[in-house]
């Protein structure tokens, strides 16, 4: 058996290397998306980042607003046993604000990240995003609902990636 192993002809493609480009010998210090020129990659992480979270809060704030009497239901429920309770529709209404306002301004950043090749309207979307983060974070903790605390930390990890990424 080992005979006919020894026997097998591999063609020559198999021993060629064939010239693999990188994304910085293909483009040099400068990536495209769409045919767009962006500075680096950096910039791309910020656009793919936004869109994501424009994603979440987005439909997080438009629920709120279709679904509002749901939502109050479910936050009276949720902070029964708190100081909060007497203040929740106007919670829901700063938080509805932020969400909406956060992801917008992430949507028209992307846009002006495409149109003018500037992440400042990322930048100004995810501080807004992480400030809701934090607001929200502050909610779980009074309410004892340390799963729920726990399950924002990755969107506030991936807001700060977004934000230091700027730097």
């Amino acid at each position: 058996m080992k005979k006919s192993i020894s026997r097998l002809y591999f063609p020559p493609l198999f021993f060629t290397t064939l010239p693999a480009q990188s994304v910085l010998d293909k483009y040099g210090d400068r990536i495209e998306l769409l045919g767009i020129p962006f500075k680096g990659p950096m910039e791309l992480c910020q656009i793919f980042i936004a869109i994501f979270l424009f994603i979440a809060f987005f439909q997080s704030g438009l629920d709120k607003v279709i679904d509002r009497k749901g939502n109050l239901d479910f936050l009276k429920a949720h902070f029964s046993d708190t100081p909060l309770i007497k203040i929740i529709p106007i919670m829901l209404l700063i938080l509805t604000f932020l969400e909406i306002i956060g992801s917008l301004m992430l949507g028209y950043g992307v846009y002006y990240a495409f149109v003018n090749r500037s992440t400042l309207w990322i930048f100004y979307g995810f501080v807004v995003i992480a400030i809701t983060i934090v607001i929200l974070f502050a909610g779980q903790r009074i309410a004892k609902d340390y799963l729920g605390a726990a399950d924002l930390v990755p969107y506030f990890i991936l807001i700060m990636l977004g934000i230091m990424s700027m730097y």
